[in-house]
């Protein structure tokens, strides 16, 4: 089955990437009803679809290069602001019946070119797992700031379906796009994920992101705690100069042997959590050096 794997991912790098430049390039991840692949250059109109790199980067079978001329190009043809980050697709100009139902709509709206919250934040979450955190930080970031301009937005508090053409939030409340939004916090953009059932932190973390202290707190559970993690980036560095150093569980110093200490992520055995008092919050202050 990996031999198969691989065999798969290395014939969509040669068969359906797609060069526009030495700087830009994509994939095309669909053909339609005749056979014809969907994405590329056409007549000199460029086709994108955000789904087709989403899949290529969280597989693992877009390299490093490619992911890179993925970002570029999906911050040329995709990417629009006032709409609220990275649109579903670029204008096909037709109604692509034999495609599917997305070109019945108009371009902007659901399936057919609106920022779609759902497909962005996984476009953010395959960005972070591939370690493009400043990309994957930009995806997240412009949804949550259209979600947030009421002006623009017109809706409470959340992620909407869609943003349409005039930055509208469309179909409030969506669960998956939600739940995606959080995974991603909590497990790339902190890092505090299981790893063999026990906790793995490993912060990806803008300098950004920390407040005036050099602190990011987040409140979590695990093992059934009720954990309050902060960072502290006292010397303001940024993602990439800084990894865990010392670790400090409600004051006291803990050793987290089990862990790399000169690797960018460090482990907390399970069974030492659980070990602490429960029905109490317990604060896990990581020094970043």
């Amino acid at each position: 089955l990996e031999e198969k794997a691989d065999w798969l991912m290395e014939h969509i790098r040669m068969q359906e990437g797609i060069a526009e430049d030495e700087a830009r390039g994509w994939f095309n991840g669909y053909y339609d009803d005749h056979k014809n692949p969907v994405e590329g250059c056409k007549d000199g109109k460029v086709r994108m679809m955000l789904t087709s790199q989403v899949f290529a980067i969280m597989s693992g079978t877009a390299t490093p290069d490619q992911i890179r001329k993925i970002c570029r190009s999906a911050d040329k043809y995709l990417y629009d602001e006032k709409a609220g980050g990275y649109r579903l697709n670029t204008d096909f100009g037709e109604e692509k019946m034999d495609l599917g139902r997305m070109f019945g709509f108009a371009y902007g709206e659901k399936e057919n070119g609106a920022v779609f919250s759902h497909m962005a934040v996984m476009f953010a979450n395959a960005l972070y797992k591939r370690g493009f955190v400043k990309e994957g930080h930009r995806a997240l970031d412009a949804l949550y700031r259209q979600s947030v301009h009421f002006e623009t937005s017109r809706i409470y508090p959340g992620i909407p379906e869609y943003f349409n053409s005039r930055g509208k939030g469309m179909y409030h409340y969506l669960t998956g796009a939600a739940s995606w939004y959080m995974l991603t916090v909590i497990t790339e953009m902190f890092g505090a994920k299981g790893c063999a059932g026990n906790l793995m932190l490993e912060p990806k973390l803008e300098r950004q992101q920390f407040d005036l202290d050099g602190r990011a707190e987040l409140f979590f559970s695990f093992a059934g705690q009720s954990l309050h993690l902060v960072y502290e980036n006292k010397e303001h560095k940024e993602y990439g100069a800084y990894r865990p150093g010392t670790i400090r569980i409600d004051g006291e110093l803990w050793d987290y042997s089990g862990g790399e200490k000169e690797t960018r992520s460090v482990c907390i055995d399970r069974e030492r959590l659980k070990q602490l008092d429960f029905d109490v919050m317990h604060e896990i202050l990581v020094e970043l050096v």
